[in-house]
């Protein structure tokens, strides 16, 4: 796999700006008498002798029903430029693809697998390290599939030390649309996972998704390093759905009527936090 730097700069929402090394096409490539990349001028290189620290891998799946853009989000993870996303395959189940991106001056590695159920990754001995759920704002019933999913990572006790983020798909697509903001946000707070809408099509927030992933990533395994390696407790975790739901839309409805957005709605799109 031919894999080389491009880098991008994004503003959070925390104002910080987060310097991403993306391994796209934004540079020429060429390769070494060892047969790996390397930068393409000598300026680019780092020194022989400065040792490489070790890269962290993760593992992510993205999960949705089929013709949400799964294949193309990845896609568009790996190049600075803006695909034609329409005009692409449909999404290849089980296919994985690497990306490596510098973030805070640490590098990792994200692998991308493709999934059209969380069912596979729920039994895996060794279930990746964040899942991504996603639907398209224009087709209710992947909606209603991605509530599915949530529902049933829960079930699986898999999100108490892995982070999940619902993503809205094809935006772009407003005057189709099915699906409101807030009705992703209520359902991304009801599922503890959070939420940020994209569109593939034009390459809107597909950057902001890719440091999210990585960064819920990282502040699960602190928080987790930092309780000892304890969960949290099933009591503090797990409440009626029903309920939950229920809470999210009378907030939802809040919002609606006073025209002021409740702020653990705001705190689900920032992905930046816990």
């Amino acid at each position: 796999m031919l894999t080389v730097y491009a880098v991008f700069t994004v503003k959070p929402t925390n104002s910080k700006k987060v310097s991403i090394v993306n391994r796209g096409d934004s540079f020429r490539r060429r390769r070494s008498r060892s047969g790996s990349l390397a930068p393409s001028s000598p300026a680019q290189s780092a020194p022989e002798s400065q040792e490489r620290k070790p890269v962290a891998c993760h593992r992510v799946a993205m999960i949705g029903a089929p013709g949400v853009g799964k294949t193309a989000l990845i896609s568009q993870f790996q190049t600075s430029e803006c695909i034609n996303a329409y005009d692409r395959q449909r999404d290849a189940d089980g296919s994985e693809q690497k990306v490596s991106i510098m973030l805070n001056g640490e590098e990792s590695e994200l692998y991308f697998v493709n999934c059209t159920t969380t069912k596979e990754e729920i039994e895996r001995s060794e279930p990746p390290d964040a899942f991504v759920v996603i639907y398209s704002v224009v087709d209710k019933a992947s909606f209603q599939k991605a509530e599915q999913e949530l529902a049933r990572l829960i079930d699986s006790d898999m999100l108490r030390a892995r982070p999940a983020i619902l993503v809205a798909n094809k935006i772009d697509l407003a005057r189709s649309r099915a699906v409101s903001t807030q009705d992703g946000k209520c359902l991304a707070c009801t599922y503890k996972a959070k939420f940020i809408e994209v569109s593939v099509g034009i390459n809107h927030n597909v950057d902001e998704l890719l440091v999210g992933i990585l960064n819920q990533i990282r502040l699960k395994r602190q928080q987790y390093t930092a309780e000892g390696g304890r969960e949290s407790s099933p009591a503090h975790w797990y409440k009626s759905r029903g309920v939950v739901r229920a809470s999210m839309k009378a907030r939802q409805m809040f919002t609606w009527i006073f025209g002021k957005e409740d702020s653990k709605f705001k705190n689900c799109e920032n992905l930046h936090v816990l």
